[in-house]
């Protein structure tokens, strides 16, 4: 064998170059990778999951390849890095993957944060969705045996979280449902919303008229009162209601939309004459309106021509009678008073906190529209004893 050194062919050197190269290339990839593994273990922030390299994509691309096939290629194999990446190293991460049971959970993006995990809102879990969640979180509520207050628990978020009114805790139809619930064998699902909308509506509505009916059959011996009310809404749509009354019971009978009619004396007679034939005449003992020009026009006609009785409303007629007192201009003056001191107080944020803070509540103001209104707001005014240390006190 000759002592004269190997001379090897410049191909051979180029390649064994480019081998070193790509070698280096990967452990210093290796190494930045595991650092940032590092990192997260210490729960600091990633700066980059996967450090792309345009070079080796690069080199991955065909030459005969577009520049919009090429810039497509690349981002779909930076997505299947970043892929590989994450379900390689990931699942190393502390808290990682702990809001599982969601459809996918927080996926870790580009330039994301570890700790950037959204926390979970103190809702209910959907304990109706899974036995395997049921079971887990259902008991949660009703840690340390205290069922009552678990189960009031999980009423109140359904108060809270669907933003229904307090009050309806006390319906009997609401106690009516906890009771059905809790005599209902485990696993009975609630309705859905279009069986509530179709099926049950259907079911109440046929109830009701069980109900009606049911009344109605005891008209005949008791007799009934047809009471009508009619209003405009402020979109100009006037309605008419009547209702029915019977020894301490009231049903609504029906609405006609008076919206295309001038509602004088013969048209509100003709809408009278049609409820009492509908409900029988032998039936009707008086018919109740109030007291505007048509109705009490209309009334007295009717009572002309059949043999029922007409009121006017009571609680109009007191209306009317505080409207003509408040024309007085002694009596109007106090109220216009009265207003300008409401108003005053209401329309400053500082003194209306002071008001409360010295009168332990708020001031009934006058309104437009009721005229009793006016004299509950004098008497509020007059009760109100800390108004007067209110304006007199140095703050």
């Amino acid at each position: 064998m000759s002592n004269d050194a190997i001379v090897f062919p410049p191909e051979v050197k180029a390649f064994i170059t480019t081998l070193l190269k790509n070698k280096q290339h990967q452990k210093e990839k290796k190494t930045h990778g595991m650092e940032n593994i590092r990192v997260g273990l210490r729960g600091e922030v990633i700066g980059q999951v996967v450090d792309s390299d345009d070079d080796d994509d690069e080199d991955e691309c065909d030459d005969d390849m577009g520049l919009e096939e090429r810039h497509n290629f690349k981002q779909a194999l930076r997505a299947s890095k970043q892929s590989t990446w994450e379900r390689e190293h990931l699942h190393k991460l502390p808290n990682r993957a702990q809001v599982s049971g969601t459809s996918g959970g927080a996926q870790m993006r580009r330039g994301a944060s570890v700790r950037e995990s959204q926390p979970t809102p103190p809702m209910a879990p959907s304990l109706y969705k899974s036995s395997k969640t049921r079971q887990k979180s259902v008991w949660s509520y009703f840690a340390g045996g205290n069922v009552k207050e678990g189960m009031r628990h999980l009423i109140s978020k359904f108060f809270i979280y669907d933003n229904v009114l307090t009050e309806k805790a006390s319906s009997h139809h609401f106690k009516n449902m906890v009771l059905g619930c809790q005599r209902a064998s485990v696993g009975v699902q609630p309705p859905t919303p279009y069986e509530v909308r179709n099926k049950y509506l259907e079911i109440e509505y046929k109830d009701i008229s069980e109900y009606v009916n049911k009344l109605r059959s005891k008209w005949k011996t008791n007799g009934c009162t047809i009471m009508c009310d009619g209003w405009t809404g402020p979109t100009r749509l006037s309605i008419i209601n009547f209702m029915l009354y019977s020894k301490g019971k009231t049903i609504f009978f029906k609405y006609v939309d008076a919206s295309d009619h001038i509602k004088n004396y013969k048209y509100i007679y003709k809408l009278l004459r049609d409820v009492i034939m509908e409900v029988g005449e032998h039936n009707v003992v008086q018919v109740v309106t109030d007291n505007g020009f048509a109705f009490v026009k209309a009334g007295k006609k009717l009572i002309k021509h059949h043999n029922v009785f007409w009121t006017s409303c009571a609680a109009h007629c007191i209306d009317l009678m505080f409207e003509a007192m408040g024309k007085r201009e002694n009596i109007a003056n106090v109220i216009k008073r009265a207003r300008t001191i409401t108003n005053y107080i209401y329309n400053h944020g500082w003194l209306l906190a002071k008001m409360r803070e010295f009168c332990k509540g708020e001031i009934i103001r006058p309104a437009t529209t009721r005229f009793v209104t006016n004299y509950i707001a004098l008497d509020s005014l007059l009760k109100k004893s800390g108004l007067k240390q209110l304006f007199t006190s140095e703050d």
